[in-house]
């Protein structure tokens, strides 16, 4: 453990966290009610450069200090975990096409989409034209990636180096939830219980993989349905 982990931690954990709760989300939804152009790109555009600075930061150091990707649940010999979290990614993103071909002409469907999707603090940050889908995708993927690394394989290793397994599929499920904020309350629920099922999942396959795979799937679903609802005359 190196003053470089505390770092990174503090940074993607109370940092960048705060920076985004009482700064960065504020104005977004400040300038989003505005209806400025390309705002939800900018801020997809934002987050992606973020994330993966962070992840990029914090895989140099977990080399510098030669430690094994295996430790941080990237590990590719574990040939199922792998070809697993491959069939679900296409089993899902399979169904998301499904999903967006059946309702896309379905105009009640679309209606009590949204319907359900203004009533919830997110619904601000999904696509509403098809350049804010184009770029969701994107950011579905690096969430995938990018947080699944942060806050399964790099936290929860950070954490259990101070205590247990259980601790910290329990503290980092915690950390993850309130890492999404912007989403409301009611967000930082949702997140943190699928953070603490990613996490299980990440602790019995001992691969993040999986995880990732899940992780994708669940933000491209979310995005596709926010299109649908806000989109192409939802």
């Amino acid at each position: 453990m190196t003053l470089f982990d505390h770092l990174i931690v503090f940074i993607f954990v109370i940092v960048y966290p705060a920076y985004d709760y009482f700064y960065s989300t504020p104005k977004f939804k400040k300038n989003a009610l505005k209806n400025i152009p390309k705002i939800r790109i900018h801020e997809f555009q934002k987050g992606i450069a973020w994330i993966w600075i962070l992840s990029i930061l914090t895989l140099a150091v977990w080399l510098y200090n030669e430690r094994s990707l295996v430790n941080l649940g990237l590990d590719i010999s574990i040939l199922w975990s792998v070809w697993l979290g491959l069939i679900l990614l296409i089993m899902g993103l399979i169904y998301i096409l499904y999903i967006y071909k059946t309702i896309k002409k379905d105009t009640a469907q679309r209606s009590n989409i949204k319907t359900k999707m203004n009533a919830t603090e997110a619904s601000i940050y999904l696509p509403q034209t098809k350049d804010d889908f184009m770029w969701f995708i994107p950011v579905a993927i690096s969430a995938g990636i990018c947080e699944e690394l942060l806050f399964r394989g790099f936290l929860m290793w950070y954490i259990n180096e101070f205590s247990s397994i259980i601790l910290a599929i329990i503290l980092s499920s915690i950390l993850f939830g309130l890492a999404h904020s912007f989403q409301g309350w009611k967000g930082v629920i949702q997140s943190g219980l699928s953070g603490l099922v990613l996490s299980v999942i990440y602790v019995l396959t001992g691969s993040l993989w999986i995880p990732i795979a899940l992780h994708i799937v669940g933000d491209t679903y979310s995005g596709t349905l926010g299109w649908l609802a806000f989109g192409e005359n939802g």
